[in-house]
């Protein structure tokens, strides 16, 4: 009995697999067609004005700041305050090393409250 399980198991696992395998060349088959919603998409750079009105808060003074501002607001969560306010602590013991990763990575910030 388990025998006959263990073959039908291999059998599914089989078809699923070979469906998988199969499928990137039948979407490939449809050419062209199977994007016409990109067709007609027109990009354009976004403005100094715009890009500033979407940057985050990526620098860790920032991070710390909003995390003990939300810590405050936490007074009926004790843990979760207590914990808000570690990592909020954690990033400002850190912000140097935090930054420079910002840094490296090309999505550092302005600082909007630092110390």
């Amino acid at each position: 009995m388990t025998l006959k399980k263990l073959l039908a198991s291999v059998a599914t696992a089989t078809m699923l697999v070979a469906a998988t395998w199969s499928a990137p060349a039948m979407a490939q088959s449809q050419g062209d067609s199977g994007f016409s919603a990109l067709q007609g998409v027109e990009a354009q750079a976004l403005s100094q004005q715009e890009m500033d009105a979407i940057t985050g808060e990526l620098n860790a003074y920032d991070i710390s700041a909003a995390l003990s501002a939300a810590a405050t607001k936490l007074g009926n969560f004790p843990r979760l305050q207590a914990a808000a306010l570690k990592l909020a602590d954690y990033y400002f013991t850190n912000a140097e090393a935090i930054n420079a990763a910002f840094v490296k990575l090309g999505i550092f910030t302005a600082c909007k409250s630092c110390p």
